[in-house]
């Protein structure tokens, strides 16, 4: 029996959606990290591309600053001792300033760096011309256009040391910012799979050593465990789906305790009167209306124990899967009025009532089918007052014959409808009413069900109960004429 009980925790987050979680944020830290390292690597790159150009820049100013010196030098020798290797010398230096010089770009320069250069290509345009036209006398004149140039020079100098020194800051702010990010993302990745890790060892290893004890215990016959939902996930819910099949067991265990004082009763009594009535024949002499008598309830008690007896083989073979049917073509109408009639008789304290359509022609074990139908019957008197009606009644609708017991007795509740056509199932109201093994239902629905029909019941407690049987219908009639 399938229960729903009701769960006292609140609604957590599932297993399923901690693990995607949880591997969210380890996927997260490492896509966060490895765009952190990309782009760092491409702002590192574009410092060393900077770097780079300052370095080239700084050399290409100091070069200019040494050719100018010679420049001065030479020229000074040149103005000192008049020895014309002098002035190829200086002429030679004051080409090579003017070929460094020009060299120097301007494309991606600061505004400051682009003045200076602008300045330096302005005075070196005029500058080996002022040399070349210089005289020894002219010495001052070099000087100064030298000295301006040196001045210019330094100050590129200057300016790319700065620009140096500022990229390497850069550079190592940089570096330091990647080597804490990547500490701190490895440690945040490194402690997220510590705690998801123990988290998770929690959530599925303890829940699991749970089931698996309460489950040991269930196995040594101890039926009151039960597991523990310490939470609202798909582990907690397989420990309640457990504890539900726990109760289950244990009811069904209780249900098959019944079941088996129920049967020891049901055969006690008969085999009681059985006994009574043969020692009765055995000591006494009696008439022949007596005999017979005494002899009519040994076989009526016979007939009762013949009945539970094939309720019990007929349970073992549908749970075996061996039921076996002898199916011939009867007309069900004509079946149950004469179960009506033998019926009305013996419960001559009701008033049975019989309201069919004859031609309702099956193919079905009328041996099976007379079960279904006297267990119904039963049924319906048993749990209704006497001197009430019970009515059966036999139609056609569509394509099946409907056969219905409608009483007027104590009615089923919702809750015990669930429960009447499992084995040993029994109503509250039905085990104060009347014993019984529980199996009559259980029996007559798989009966019917192997004859390709089903049962319904309808009941309302107090007013009564309307049980509806459905067969398909065939086109055969006895003789294998259609």
């Amino acid at each position: 029996m399938e229960t729903t009980r009701s769960n006292p925790l609140g609604r957590g987050l599932s297993l399923k959606a901690y693990l995607a979680l949880w591997v969210s944020c380890v996927l997260v830290s490492f896509l966060v990290l490895v765009g952190a390292l990309y782009v760092a690597r491409s702002r590192l790159r574009q410092v060393h591309v900077r770097m780079l150009s300052d370095a080239r820049a700084l050399d290409d100013g100091r070069r200019l600053e040494r050719s100018l010196h010679a420049v001065v030098e030479e020229n000074l020798l040149y103005q000192v001792t008049g020895r014309h290797n002098h002035r190829v010398e200086r002429d030679a230096a004051v080409w090579a300033a003017a070929e460094i010089a020009g060299g120097l770009i301007t494309a991606g320069l600061s505004p400051t760096e682009q003045q200076i250069v602008g300045e330096i290509h302005q005075r070196m345009r005029s500058f080996p011309a002022l040399v070349a036209e210089a005289g020894r006398p002219g010495a001052d004149e070099v000087r100064s256009a030298a000295d301006a140039l040196l001045h210019l020079a330094q100050r590129y100098i200057r300016k790319n040391e700065t620009d140096m020194e500022e990229g390497m800051a850069a550079a190592m702010r940089l570096q330091s910012a990647v080597d804490y990010g990547l500490m701190g993302a490895v440690t945040f990745v490194a402690i997220a799979l510590t705690v998801g890790s123990v988290s998770l060892l929690g959530r599925v290893v303890r829940p699991t050593l749970e089931l698996t004890r309460v489950a040991r215990r269930i196995g040594q016959g101890d039926l009151s465990a039960r597991a523990k939902a310490a939470r609202d996930d798909e582990l907690g819910e397989l420990a309640r789906t457990f504890n539900n099949m726990a109760e289950d067991i244990a009811d069904r265990e209780t249900a098959r305790l019944d079941f088996v004082a129920n049967v020891a009763h049901d055969l006690k009594n008969p085999l009681v009167v059985v006994g009574g009535a043969a020692r009765h024949l055995r000591t006494c002499v009696l008439d022949p209306a007596h005999q017979a008598a005494w002899l009519d309830r040994i076989i009526h008690q016979v007939n009762r124990l013949e009945n539970l007896i094939r309720d019990l083989m007929d349970t073992v073979q549908v749970s075996t899967g061996r039921l076996s049917l002898e199916k011939t073509t009867l007309d069900l109408a004509g079946l149950v009025r004469e179960i009506q009639q033998e019926q009305a008789t013996q419960f001559s304290q009701y008033t049975l009532l019989f309201k069919g359509e004859d031609g309702c022609w099956v193919s079905a074990d009328k041996d099976r089918l007379e079960r279904v139908a006297l267990n119904l019957i039963s049924n319906a008197v048993k749990y209704s007052p006497e001197g009430t009606e019970v009515i059966l009644r036999v139609v056609r609708r569509n394509a099946v014959a409907v056969f219905t017991v409608e009483d007027r007795g104590a009615g089923i509740s919702p809750d015990d409808l669930k429960i009447i056509f499992q084995p040993f199932g029994r109503g509250r109201l039905a085990r104060t009413m009347a014993r019984g093994t529980g199996l009559g239902l259980c029996v007559v629905k798989d009966i019917l069900e192997a004859h390709g029909g089903g049962i319904q019941v309808r009941s309302t407690v107090g007013v009564g109960t309307t049980v509806e049987v459905t067969l398909p219908l065939t086109d055969e009639r006895p003789g294998g004429t259609p």
